[in-house]
């Protein structure tokens, strides 16, 4: 039951997931008006290089999805198996899901630090659920596991997206005065 829960509450797009965090973080967060928008712009070009670096990814390295592992694999392999979500029709790594919540959770935590006081989240995708969070590592773990539970990610390639999505963000973050310079 409750591993259904959590596949059910991280299926939808990170990116509306994380939306609630956000808002959270920036009023949470000590720092000025202008570098909490600052760091807004930064989630966001960090999401979007990630995409971008996943989709680079999953065709440079072409693994199977759970899917056509366990269905066709060399080692017991079960033609009947089906994940309890529908899996996507691209390659399994690095997961992208994963790759927003380690982007996420690098400038969530350059906005408001690791550790937030406790918060509710909801997500369209699990209607009647509601989750409490205490960091923004916690959203990434779950996520990880939700893609598991989901039958549609292998752990290496969760673990990988979050990993690359944390480089990306690094870079955003060291990357930000070039970024934000006058005009």
């Amino acid at each position: 039951m409750h591993q259904t829960e959590t596949a059910n509450f991280w299926l939808g797009s990170s990116l509306t997931l994380y939306t609630e965090p956000l808002r959270v973080a920036l009023a949470r967060s000590p720092k000025p008006t202008e570098e909490r928008a600052k760091l807004v712009a930064l989630l966001h070009i960090a999401l979007v290089d990630t995409q971008i670096a996943t989709s680079d990814s999953k065709y440079a390295y072409l693994r199977w999805r759970p899917v056509t592992a366990i269905r066709a694999g060399d080692i017991d392999p079960d033609p009947a198996w089906t994940p309890l979500h529908t899996t996507p029709a691209y390659p399994d790594y690095p997961s992208g899901h994963n790759t927003y919540s380690g982007a996420a959770e690098e400038v969530l935590t350059a906005l408001a630090g690791e550790h937030t006081a406790p918060f509710d989240l909801t997500s369209p995708t699990a209607p009647g659920v509601t989750r409490t969070y205490t960091s923004w590592h916690q959203l990434t773990a779950e996520n990880v596991d939700a893609r598991i539970f989901s039958g549609i990610h292998t752990r290496s390639a969760d673990e990988a997206g979050v990993t690359l999505g944390k480089h990306v963000a690094e870079h955003a973050l060291r990357s930000s005065g070039r970024l934000f310079r006058p005009l």
